[in-house]
């Protein structure tokens, strides 16, 4: 295998040419390279790359020969394209061994390398800022539960907005896995304070309406 890297995107000068319908892709989108092991694909770009439908962004994750790449997760580059510069089969080697639910090794590392998306609605973080933020590296959160309370709306709100990007860059996670999983279970317990309060909300009105 040629031991060389090969640049794609949008501008001109790179190695696999992305023409202007490609509109979101980036001009320098990413590059592919051999380590010296294995082919890499580094991602450069504003709108990140799916590959084999795991989201990567500004990182650096080993490919295999038969990897589904899609640029801004709309336009795919094939292998044939890649060949062109590299003189064997990306990863001829058999592939020792499974890991855990049956993923190769490079699987499990393009899921560890993933990016979540981070504007997702945080519920956890609506519903329970500040316990939530005590656990989710956003401990100064819970500072902000004691002064405004639970119940005033607009923390609640920008928690709710922010709040996966927050627990994103302020805490150290094993993979973008146990992220979504961890905020999973906290959306669940956001969920059921916010129907808890809004009920209590709708009982405090309907008791004080019925003493007038």
């Amino acid at each position: 295998m040629t031991l060389r890297e090969i640049t794609i995107g949008r501008s001109k000068d790179s190695d696999i040419y992305l023409d202007e319908r490609c509109m979101y892709a980036s001009n320098h989108h990413a590059t592919i390279y051999f380590d010296g092991n294995q082919l890499m694909f580094r991602d450069f770009s504003t709108n990140g790359t799916l590959i084999n439908n795991i989201n990567v962004k500004h990182r650096a994750i080993p490919i295999s020969r038969g990897d589904v790449i899609m640029l801004a997760g709309k336009y795919q580059i094939s292998w044939q394209q890649i060949d062109r510069f590299f003189s064997q089969p990306a990863n001829p080697q058999p592939q020792r061994g499974m890991g855990t639910m049956g993923e190769t090794p490079v699987q499990q590392a393009l899921r560890a390398a993933a990016t979540p998306d981070t504007s997702k609605w945080n519920w956890g973080a609506f519903g329970l800022y500040g316990l939530w933020g005590f656990f989710n590296g956003c401990w100064w959160a819970f500072l902000v539960s004691l002064f405004f309370g639970y119940l005033f709306p607009i923390p609640n709100i920008l928690f709710g907005i922010y709040g996966t990007r927050l627990a994103w860059e302020n805490r150290k996670w094993e993979s973008a896995r146990d992220f979504e999983s961890t905020q999973s279970k906290w959306a669940i317990w956001g969920i059921v304070i916010t129907c808890i309060n809004i009920v209590s909300i709708i009982f405090v009105i309907a008791f004080f309406a019925a003493l007038l």
